[in-house]
């Protein structure tokens, strides 16, 4: 319990800069999670590009597997596939390019977000230090508790906004290299298809 007060106290000190903080966090932090559950979810359930390209040949989608890149990119296709190989080509370009994106349609709210963090902090330091000089004008320099609280909501701002900041640019990075990953595989995929059209 005794925790729970020492993290209300320390967002107390901070002043209210520290609410949108917070709400800027809890904003990417629940963005991260739902990116990391979809990078994960297509690396364990997804197919390999020879099931899927079995499944183009046969003009079959993979049914079992509904929801992972390859096999939405199969049902897609084959549900939209016509006996022209440009129009093929050209859909099946189309279809990749949307899978991935649809795969990493959060990372650039997280980088915003991530991004947004430190200038809040920013913020916090210099509505701080405008405390700090009101304070000195008013007592001048020989109240150091006024002093003090200007200069700690200054920092506890700045430290909240780099400590939301860094781990969110961390995850970016790494969830972006995940969906590359994936999209480069989708690439590979599509280059097949047009191989065996």
């Amino acid at each position: 319990m005794r925790i729970f007060f020492e993290i209300f106290d320390y967002l107390a000190r901070g002043g209210p800069l520290m609410v949108p903080i917070m709400v800027v966090s809890l904003l990417m932090w629940s963005l991260i999670l739902l990116q990391l559950r979809e990078v994960w979810s297509a690396g364990q359930r997804d197919v390999g590009i020879g099931e899927a390209l079995d499944a183009i040949r046969r003009r079959r989608p993979l049914a079992t597997l509904s929801g992972s890149p390859f096999a939405s990119l199969v049902a897609r296709l084959l549900g939209a596939m016509g006996e022209s190989r440009s129009e093929n080509a050209a859909l099946l370009e189309t279809l990749v390019e949307r899978e991935s994106e649809r795969l990493g349609r959060y990372i650039n709210y997280i980088y915003v977000l991530a991004t947004i963090a430190p200038l809040l902090g920013l913020l916090g330091t210099v509505q701080g230090m405008i405390s700090t000089f009101d304070a000195i004008s008013i007592f001048g320099t020989g109240n150091p508790r006024a002093l003090a609280n200007g200069i700690s909501e200054a920092l506890i701002t700045t430290q909240s906004g780099l400590f939301v900041s860094i781990p969110g640019l961390f995850m970016a990075g790494f969830l972006r290299r995940r969906v590359l990953r994936i999209g480069q595989r989708l690439h590979e995929f599509r280059a097949a298809v047009l191989q065996t059209m």
